[in-house]
């Protein structure tokens, strides 16, 4: 009888009777722009974006969430598409480009000269859950440009979008944008 009973709860004790588990939803990082976001005149020659560096631990592909008691979680169902790294180099390339302030913008890559490196420090890129009753996107980060081991400038920019609706790639997406175009608008 113990066997008997044994056998017929094994099923259950395997999840062959449960529900399935919710699927992961993978999000994007994209750069929303409108075409010259900061000057209509370049002020540089060509660019080279050297690299993009995430801070740990936002460097990990589950979502980030701040909490309340000043905790740190990462979200099991929702995860950037990709390494926030990797994410965010195409969205630094399309910003710089974007931006008008260069000539012509080329990734690390590239065999063509540049007068002028890119460097990109990304410090926060989380869902900020420290408020009761809020969600939002926070992106912090800090660009600095680099001619011939010489740092010409330093800048900084952050964004913050209302992440309520659960849309977190759209989110990201213009919070990311929004710390660039503040970065950058500060190269004027």
């Amino acid at each position: 009888m113990k066997k008997l009973l044994a056998l017929l709860l094994l099923p259950a004790m395997t999840g062959c009777l449960t529900s399935t588990a919710p699927s992961i939803a993978l999000w994007p990082i994209d750069y929303i722009g409108a075409g010259k976001t900061v000057s209509a005149k370049p002020r540089y020659d060509v660019a080279r974006l050297q690299q993009v560096v995430v801070r740990a631990p936002f460097n990990e592909q589950g979502l980030a969430v701040l909490r309340a008691n000043g905790s740190m979680a990462f979200d099991p169902y929702n995860e950037y598409a990709a390494q926030p790294a990797q994410l965010m180099k195409g969205v630094a390339l399309d910003a710089l480009t974007d931006c008008g302030l260069f000539k012509q913008v080329v990734g690390a890559g590239s065999s063509a000269r540049a007068s002028v490196t890119v460097e990109v420090l990304v410090t926060r890129l989380a869902l900020d859950c420290q408020t009761a009753e809020t969600r939002r996107a926070i992106a912090c980060l800090t660009v600095r440009l680099v001619d011939e081991r010489e740092i010409l400038a330093i800048v900084k920019g952050e964004g913050a979008v209302d992440a309520a609706d659960g849309n977190f790639g759209a989110a990201f997406s213009r919070a990311v944008t929004s710390a660039f175009v503040s970065a950058l608008g500060q190269l004027k």
